[in-house]
Order: structure tokens, then sequence, then C-alpha cells
């Protein structure tokens, strides 16, 4: 793509070692004879490594060699040696230097890339960084990638696109759907509102599809597409989204028909964009053998295996964990899009469930009451109000209100204070007013201390968990449950 910039060290050092290795076999072939020796070839560099124009081998014939036509017989057949391979070249630098401290021979394998991977000053400078500087956080990056490289990369090749777009989006967000940045930035390809809007993503209070690592990956193709039709270089397709397409087009007024390496050395590009396109690059070079970098210990995160189910109205995501026989933060983990926890109301939206969980969640759901399937929302504290009278106009006691928010202080409510109200629906069904005889209405005995709970009709994991003010996690952990199914007459043991 001319993205190679003219004062690369590999492309001079790469000719150098292969002019040497040339002359080396040159020095070794006795003198030519009147007329060509049956046992020369014409050899023909290859074009990643091939000198200047001009100053190329292919045509050049010794002074020596007589016209075919005074020679007393026809000239045998030439031999003609095959072009050589990647393969050859990567044996020939071994063999030569030993080893192969510049890349070498990961140029040649980038040769024919639309987004080579060079390795210079910048791009080594940053792989120092990643491997001697920062080596745990990129660590945690290159295993995070695991969870959705084959996503990425499908979608990638799916649009023509180069697998090395992988790597921005490592870039950017350490592989993190909630990565948010100072700028506003947020997912993993770290969309502001007004891009994300501008590709079809919803940005609203209930559902942010910048999150939504499949559709922000669609997103962020289109738009490095559009980037690309509009600079002809992935490489100004990548500065351009970092640093907006507007700089780009100033820099090349300045410079017209300059690739990134010439905005870049004339300091037409911010700092972090000139940093941008040689960061991507070193991630990449080190994501393709990270063991070469002492990252081989790294436990690589799986593609999560789901299913999706249908929600038609607003449910907390503890009461859809509740039905899907798993934990809240699995499902927060399976659908980051929703940052309230809770799906929108009067819409269908689709929602992650374990794999193998999408019946049994349809079965359960039907079977929650309506007035039960969100079991919180929120108030913003004004001025004059009190827990007391919060609590009344939410039809719930101060005790569970404190409860909800870590035990708020009455006397410390401070204005523009969010408070969690819990749903009094739920409440109701658990509580001892109601006539019924759950294990949810239990307290322990003693203020601190084990308490051993028996499970009876009525009773869901989640609301045993929110009267002892523990997570179901901590409950399936102390009693070694595989699931969040329980059922009457179990014990289980709290530990507080």
């Amino acid at each position: 793509m001319g993205n190679t910039p003219s004062r690369t060290r590999t492309t001079s050092f790469a000719v150098a070692c292969l002019g040497a290795l040339f002359l080396t076999a040159c020095s070794t072939t006795p003198a030519p004879q009147i007329g060509p020796d049956p046992s020369a070839a014409v050899a023909d560099v290859d074009g990643a490594s091939q000198p200047p124009s001009g100053h190329g081998l292919e045509g050049a014939e010794p002074s020596s060699v007589a016209p075919e036509a005074l020679l007393p017989e026809p000239l045998p057949p030439k031999v003609v040696k095959p072009e050589p391979t990647p393969g050859d070249i990567d044996r020939e630098i071994r063999e030569a230097l030993g080893s192969d401290p510049m890349g070498l021979i990961r140029a040649a394998e980038d040769r024919d890339s639309e987004f080579p991977l060079i390795l210079n000053d910048r791009v080594e400078s940053w792989i120092n960084y990643f491997q001697n500087v920062i080596p745990e956080r990129f660590g945690l990056y290159l295993e995070r990638r695991g969870a959705y490289e084959p996503m990425i990369k499908r979608k990638l090749s799916e649009a023509g696109m180069p697998p090395e777009f992988l790597y921005l989006a490592l870039i950017e967000s350490g592989m993190n759907p909630y990565a948010y940045s100072r700028a506003s930035a947020v997912g993993m390809w770290q969309f502001i509102a007004s891009t994300g809007r501008a590709y079809d993503l919803e940005i609203s209070f209930w559902l942010d599809e910048r999150r939504d690592p499949e559709k922000a990956t669609d997103a962020a193709i289109r738009y490095l597409s559009d980037l690309h039709r509009q600079f002809g270089s992935w490489y100004l397709a990548a500065a351009a989204y970092n640093g907006g397409p507007g700089r780009v087009r100033r820099g090349l007024r300045r410079v017209e028909g300059g690739t990134f390496w010439d905005l870049a050395d004339a300091e037409l590009l911010r700092r972090e964009t000139r940093d941008y396109v040689p960061k991507i690059i070193a991630a990449a070079i080190i994501g393709r053998h990270p063991e070469r970098y002492g990252f081989d210990q790294l436990v690589h995160q799986s593609p999560a295996e789901v299913e999706t189910v249908t929600i038609s109205e607003a449910t907390s995501f503890d009461v859809i964990a509740e039905a899907a026989s798993t934990d809240l933060e699995t499902i927060r983990g399976l659908n980051p899009e929703f940052p309230q926890r809770v799906t929108p109301p009067s819409r269908a939206v689709t929602i992650r469930v374990p794999a193998g969980s999408a019946s049994e969640f349809e079965t359960r759901y039907a079977a929650i009451p309506p007035d039960e399937r969100v079991t919180w929302t929120y108030h913003v504290v004004t001025r004059g109000q009190t827990l007391g009278e919060i609590a009344s106009r939410y039809g719930v006691t101060v005790s569970d209100l404190r409860s909800a928010n870590g035990n708020v202080n009455p006397r410390r409510l401070s204005i523009g204070r969010q408070l969690v109200i819990p749903n009094p629906a739920r409440l109701a069904s658990a509580s001892p007013r109601s006539g019924g005889t759950s294990a949810s209405a239990q307290r322990p005995a003693t203020p601190q201390g084990p308490v051993t709970v028996v499970v009876r009709s009525g009773d869901s994991l989640w609301s045993i968990a929110r009267k002892f003010s523990v997570s179901t996690r901590q409950i399936m952990e102390w009693n070694s449950l595989t699931t969040a199914v329980i059922r009457p007459g179990d014990r289980l043991e709290i530990k507080r």
C-alpha cells in the first residue's frame, strides 16, 4: 500500500544481507568460458528485497560471453533456478546471521500484506514498552484477546480487511467492552457518542451498543472501510481513526501523496497519532509469536458459549440470572451493552444466556409474576428529602432501603445521590408480613457467624442472598453449588 518508510533500517539491512549472500555465491563460481555455462542460472531477487530500479540483477550478462551468432553450435538450454521463497530467504538469513535480530524473517512474511508489520525504531520502542515496562498488563490484554479473536477476525475477513486490525481494538481498550476513556469514548473499539450514532449504534440510558462486542466490531469495520476509501491506505485509515480524518487531510495537503510515515516524520500528526500505528504493529508482532517476547505462560480466555432469548419487558439482571440458573456477574459479562443491569421497558431485546439454559430459562421466566421481574429502580435525592420520606414514597421500609444502599447513613444523605429502590412486590413475597414462611425471611440468630437456612417453597437463591446481605455467588461457593437452582428442603450454609 506504499506505507513503507523511506528510512526504514530493516529494508536496507535485508538488502545488505541478501547482497552479501549473492556476492559470496558469485565468488565461488568459476570464471565464464566462451559461451554460457549450462549450469549457470539467472536468479531473480524476491521483490521484497530487490535493489532500487536500475540496480537489479536480472538481465545482466558477462561481457566475456560471445554473441550467440558467433557460436559454432546451438546454445544448450538455460537452466533457471526457481524463484526464492520466503522459506529460502529465512534459511539464508539464519545461516548468515545465526538468528533474526532485526525481524527480517517477519518482514519477508509480510511483504504482500496490506498492513505490513514493519520493524523500525518507532515500532521497536513500543515492543520494548509492552515487553519490559507493562508486561503484566499487556499479557492480560493478550489473554482477553482469546475471547473475541475468532469473531473479530471472521468479520475482518468477510470485509476484506487486514486481520491486524484485531490489534487496533487491543490498543484502544485492552479488549475490554467496559472500557471508558477521559474523552468519553466507550467500549472495545472506543467510540465517542457522535461517531457511534453515525454508524447506527444505539446509545441511551437503557442501552449502549458501543459495549456490544459484535455490534461495535461491525461499526468499527464500516468506519475503517470508509476511511480507507478516503485515504487509500490502511495505515492512514488507522491514523484517522485515532486522530480524526480532518487532521490526516490537512497533513496530506502539506505532503501531497505522503504516507503515514511521511506525515509522522514531518510531525503533521499529533504525537498520540504518530505513535498509534507503531503501537498496532508492535502489538501484532508480539501477538503472532508471544512466546518469543516472554509471554509464554498466557491463559487465553475462550469465546463464551451462549444462547439467546427474547425479553419483551423490563427485567432485572438478577431475575434473568435466577431464571437461567446462573449468577448476576455471568449475565452482566454476556450482556455488557445494558448499563443499568435491567432490560428496557416496553420493547423486546435479545439477551445472551449460557449455552444449554435457554429452554429452562423460558419456563422459569414465564412463572415469574410480571410485577416481580424488576427488583429495583433508581431515585435521585433532592433537597429536603429523608430516607423515611423516600421509603414511604416507594412502599418499602427504611431498613430495606438502607440494606439496598450499603447501609447508607440517614444523616449523610447528600443531594444528587442515586439510591437503589428495591421492588416492594419482591420484598412482600419474602416478608413475614405476607404470612409466608420462606427461608428468605429467616434471619441469623446472631449478627455474625454462620447460619443454616432450610429452603422452603417460594425461596430463591437471590432472595436468600439479599436477606443475608451476601451474593448468590458466595452462597454457591459456600455450598459447592454448580447452578443457582435450589429446592424446598435444601439446607444452605450462610457464612457471615
